[in-house]
């Protein structure tokens, strides 16, 4: 049940409109706070993002009912890839790990309707221009399509991702590196008399190519290669539609978010060995992976959640450590709004939440070695391989990957 909002105080501004800003608005709205969300983009994002989310934050949602009504499940998985090696994590309530398998636009609408229901205020094409901040305000400057407008804030929250304007503009470092590989991902379509399933749907027959594992990274001569029927994590989309994704070095080209046929083409080539026989292709884009840790979570009455906190270089812990800021940024945002804590109380958010993207960073960061392909990564494969091959050692980096 929430509380009746208080139209009088100044908002929480945040800036951003995925899954972290979505989710925090709502817990601050649901606490009575006043919140108002800004996202440049006017209408939501149609390409392909996340595909679920990994661990504790996914329990977390369950909680709080926002699954509730949508037919989406949490499941602990038996077994989950790290790096290119298996946990092999059994059945039963020993498993730590949860998994809920939804595609990030799903997620995002399912958090905008709770947040809008709780009285979040969203306004889309609105770009932050900039801000100033004075002891007990922050005021912003945001530009509509109409007009420029100064807006105050009792606090502001970038949620606004990697390349996020708050951080940039609140002066905050992002040190970190750049991955040396680029990954090309698009939805394709494969006709059935060319992409034959086992009866598990663990393997899949390309014609011309041959067997490959579908739900993670085949390592090929020609670089790394992933294959998973959209299905499993859409259940409205055709059988016939699968996600594909290359990985091969980077070569100092410019990631896209319109990557051109020809070049998702070439890419397969180099990687496969022969020609993927999709008969349709869209949503295709390439992107090169960063591991980066903002150098402070907050300037004053400023704050960074989400990608703009931290990005990693390997796929599976980026929604649960955001959402999970979330969470722990909520409650003590709501107490700084009403009186009841000092602004400086807010340094907890970072004590608690920076250890928890380190070890993030780390295990993601081992991850991305274990992928490699040189006799550093063979190397590592082997001595990690041993270290895991017990239920006891699954499970300790499945604890890990759960970020409880």
């Amino acid at each position: 049940m929430s509380t009746s909002i208080q139209t009088d105080a100044p908002p929480i501004v945040i800036v951003g409109a995925g899954p972290t800003g979505l989710l925090l608005a709502g817990e601050l709205a649901d606490a009575g706070v006043r919140v108002i969300v800004l996202e440049r983009e006017a209408q939501p994002a149609t390409m392909p993002k996340a595909n679920g989310i990994v661990g504790r934050a996914a329990v977390e949602l369950a909680r709080r009912g926002v699954l509730r009504g949508s037919g989406l499940r949490i499941v602990r998985p038996p077994r989950f890839l790290f790096g290119t090696l298996a946990l092999r994590l059994g059945l039963g309530p020993a498993n730590p790990l949860h998994l809920l398998p939804v595609p990030q636009r799903r997620l995002e609408q399912l958090l905008k309707q709770r947040a809008l229901a709780r009285g979040v205020e969203l306004r889309r094409g609105t770009t932050l221009a900039g801000f100033t901040q004075g002891g007990d305000a922050v005021e912003l400057e945001v530009h509509t399509p109409r007009a420029t407008e100064r807006l105050p804030a009792a606090f502001l929250v970038g949620c606004d991702g990697a390349r996020s304007t708050v951080r940039r503009a609140a002066g905050i470092g992002f040190p970190g590196f750049t991955s040396d590989v680029i990954t090309r991902i698009a939805r394709v379509t494969l006709p059935p008399r060319t992409a034959r399933l086992d009866g598990r749907g663990d393997t899949i027959e390309l014609t011309g190519i041959g067997r490959l594992h579908t739900m993670r990274q085949n390592r090929l001569p020609g670089g790394g290669f992933a294959i998973a029927p959209v299905a499993t994590l859409d259940r409205t989309a055709p059988d016939d539609l699968y996600l594909i994704t290359t990985h091969e070095p980077h070569r100092g080209e410019e990631p896209t978010d319109a990557l051109p046929e020809a070049e998702l083409r070439a890419s397969l080539r180099r990687v496969l060995g022969a020609e993927l026989p999709f008969s349709a292709v869209d949503s295709a884009r390439s992107t090169v992976a960063n591991s980066r840790l903002a150098s402070t979570y907050r300037v004053g009455r400023v704050l960074l959640a989400g990608d703009a906190a931290h990005i990693f270089n390997a796929g599976g812990s980026a929604l649960n450590v955001a959402l999970l800021d979330a969470l722990a940024l909520a409650p003590l945002l709501v107490a700084a709004a009403r009186g009841q804590a000092s602004v400086a109380s807010l340094e907890a958010y970072e004590s608690a939440r920076r250890p928890a993207a380190e070890l993030a960073l780390a295990q993601t960061r081992v991850q991305a070695a274990l992928s490699g392909d040189d006799e550093h990564a063979s190397a590592l494969r082997e001595i990690v391989g041993t270290l895991i091959a017990s239920r006891t050692g699954a499970r300790a980096v499945a604890r890990l990957i759960e970020g409880s």
